[in-house]
């Protein structure tokens, strides 16, 4: 059986007394989730900088994807919500660098070919 480290534990707890308090502040909230979603891309991006390996990436699913996330990003523009804003422009960044790194692979790959 696998003990829980300190730092899990710590993380759990936060979660359990913050969760509640968040839903009451709805920014707050909105904040938090902004943080994790976007923050959830920065190892994807590191990985594809560091290896430039775009293999195993859909380009369609990029591609959607930054169209869905600058469509957010507008959206939080014209409704002033800042966690909106501030997420999805962060996120528009990392996912743009992924994708031109695709991008970039693809021309390589048809001008080797």
């Amino acid at each position: 059986m696998k003990v829980i480290s300190l730092n899990v534990l710590a993380v759990m707890i936060m979660m359990a007394v913050g969760l509640p308090m968040m839903i009451d502040h709805p920014t707050m909230l909105g904040g938090v989730a902004a943080a994790c979603t976007t923050l959830s891309f920065l190892p994807q991006v590191l990985h594809t900088i560091r290896t430039r390996d775009t293999a195993g990436i859909s380009l369609a699913m990029y591609v959607l994807f930054v169209f869905g996330i600058l469509c957010w990003l507008i959206y939080g523009l014209i409704s002033h919500d800042l966690p909106l804003m501030l997420g999805n422009g962060i996120t528009l960044v990392l996912s743009s660098i992924v994708l031109l790194l695709k991008l970039k692979s693809k021309t390589n790959e048809r001008a080797a070919s």
